[in-house]
């Protein structure tokens, strides 16, 4: 019952980590959207996301499962960037 429990806390942290690391990516890339940096943004996500599927599969051994919290996660996500909105600002150099 313990490491059910343990196993399904961590799989929440890594949704969590996973949900705001990957909004903080889709702010910085649209905040970039004119350069060419934002690419590497935007392939950050996709290295996040085969990572936040690797680990979530890890821990439930059940692909289906995995997917489905991806996809839950993926939407939650861009529901913070559509309705909490998205950085204001413009790239300043050092």
């Amino acid at each position: 019952m313990k490491q059910t429990v343990n196993k399904w806390l961590e799989v929440a942290v890594e949704s969590i980590n996973y949900v705001l690391i990957s909004y903080a990516l889709s702010n910085m890339a649209l905040v970039l959207r004119q350069n060419p940096l934002s690419i590497l943004f935007f392939a950050s996500e996709v290295w996040l996301m085969s990572k936040y599927w690797q680990s979530v599969f890890r821990l439930t051994k059940r692909k289906a499962v995995a997917a489905l919290l991806l996809v839950a996660c993926f939407l939650i996500q861009i529901a913070l960037v559509v309705f909490v909105g998205r950085f204001v600002g413009d790239v300043v150099p050092f």
